[in-house]
Formats: C-alpha cells, sequence, structure tokens
C-alpha cells in the first residue's frame, strides 16, 4: 500500500455511528473500586460505608445518594457523574449498597447537605430563576431604608432637620433600656423595630428629644406620686447622662471615671 492509500485509508475509515465509541466505553463503565465521585486513583484512601464499625448499616450510602439527586435536579451535579449510569435499575443508593460504593471523603464533603443549602440558595436567588411566582416580602420600613440613605430617628422615622443630630446607639444597655419600655408600653411600632435585632446591630440613630419622650412615657406608667413638671425634668436629666455617658465610652482619649453619690 502506498503512503497516499494509507492516508487516504485513515481518513475515510467507516465507522458505525450506532456503535459506541471507546471513550463512551470508557465513560459508561463504572469501576466500584474506585471512588465512586471521582473515579480517580490518589493517594486518599477510600471509605466504605459498609464497612463502618458504628452499626449503622450503611446508612452513608442513604445520605449520599439523596443528595445527589438533589444537585442532579438543581443541574449542579458534575458531568463526571451520571447517576443514571450508576443506578442499576432500583435506585441510586441501593446501587451503592450492593456495590459497596466507596469514596474519598474530600469528594463526599463535595455534596454534603450545607454545599446542597449552598447551591439551592444561589438557585433561588439567581436573576434568572424565574420559577417562583411568590413576591418577596417587604416590611415599609425597610423600602424606605432601601430608597433613601438619608440617617432617620430610630423612634420618629424623620430625618435631622438643619442644624439638628443624630446621636447612635453606641451600646447595649441603651438597648435593653429602650427594649424594656417598649414592653412595658406595648408599643408595637418599636417592638417591630428591635425585633429585627439589637439598636447596635442595626446601627441606629435618634433624636435625643425623642428617647426622653419614651423615658417620659415609661415614667408616667410608673408613677403618679410626682408631678408633670418633676417627671420631665428627671426624664430630660436622665437622658442627658445617658447620652453623656455614651459620648464618653466612644472618646478613646479621655479615661471616664463615674462613682455613685
Amino acid at each position: 500500500m502506498s503512503l497516499s492509500e494509507y492516508a487516504m485509508a485513515k481518513i475515510y475509515k467507516v465507522v458505525n455511528p450506532f456503535e459506541p465509541t471507546t471513550s463512551d466505553k470508557q465513560r459508561t463503565e463504572i469501576d466500584w473500586n474506585k471512588c465512586i465521585l471521582c473515579q480517580d486513583s490518589t493517594s486518599e484512601s477510600l471509605s466504605c460505608p459498609a464497612d463502618s464499625k458504628r452499626g449503622t448499616d450503611g446508612a452513608g450510602y442513604k445520605t449520599t445518594a439523596e443528595n445527589l439527586i438533589a444537585f442532579e435536579k438543581l443541574g449542579c451535579l458534575p458531568k463526571q457523574i451520571n447517576l443514571s449510569q450508576i443506578d442499576e435499575g432500583k435506585g441510586v443508593e441501593e446501587s451503592f449498597k450492593v456495590n459497596r460504593a466507596k469514596w474519598h471523603d474530600t469528594c463526599r464533603l463535595k455534596f454534603n447537605k450545607s454545599k446542597l443549602h449552598r447551591a439551592e440558595k444561589r438557585k433561588t436567588t439567581s436573576p434568572d430563576n424565574t420559577t417562583s411566582d411568590v413576591p418577596p416580602k417587604f416590611i415599609r420600613r425597610h423600602i424606605e431604608q432601601a430608597s433613601s440613605d438619608v440617617p432617620r430617628c430610630f423612634f420618629c422615622d424623620k430625618e435631622a432637620k438643619a442644624g439638628e443630630s443624630l446621636r447612635k446607639a453606641a451600646t447595649l444597655e441603651l438597648d435593653f433600656r429602650v427594649r424594656t419600655c417598649a414592653q412595658r408600653l406595648q408599643d408595637e411600632s418599636l417592638l417591630a423595630k428591635l425585633s429585627s435585632g439589637d439598636m447596635v446591630a442595626q446601627d441606629a440613630q435618634y433624636h435625643s428629644k425623642c428617647l426622653v419622650s419614651l423615658y417620659n412615657r415609661m415614667r408616667e406608667t410608673e408613677t403618679h406620686t410626682n408631678t408633670d413638671e418633676e417627671l420631665i425634668n428627671h426624664g430630660i436629666a436622665f437622658a442627658e447622662l445617658v447620652s453623656y455617658i455614651e459620648d464618653i465610652q466612644n472618646d478613646n482619649i479621655v479615661a471616664p471615671v463615674f462613682w455613685q453619690i
């Protein structure tokens, strides 16, 4: 055979399109003695749930099989893992048990519950995901905050006017006092705001007069022995003391010392 004839024979070799190629055969054949998830031979030892000494009767097969099926439904299963090839007719879990499937622990961890939850979360929050017909729920206060970055008072939801300044909640003691007042006054609006977290975590800011007003309302419910003027003065003095302590605690230069008389 001449060189040209040999080349033509190589180029125009007739093959049966219905006969699987070598690569197809390698892909459809599963070596159950290797890691069922990667089919690679590495220095890492293989784990077999069927050999577990904990008496779980191969419970690891059930969990891994369920996770793999869930990943496949999400479309997040790697191409090298084909469950239709693993399933021999009675389910993936049963195929694992019959063939005493093995895997590397590092491979199995890629398909644990936490990884599955993350994949589900990414799927539901993806812009391409249009399967959900339920619109997201937002409370009005969240919408107002999202539409404007202007700081608002935590108590009255109003912006600071010209010449006014908002104080920032910097201690959990303040959150505790405000929360106590809200609970005793049964202030539903304030309780709803506090349910999102403490005031420090929410970076809450407030008018001093609004905090004073809250304390005054609290004191009016506790006692009626003092006059209205005394209650107001007491509330103002207490609020100013709290604000002063907060300002001092935020000052890294001054080392304050407080004492009780």
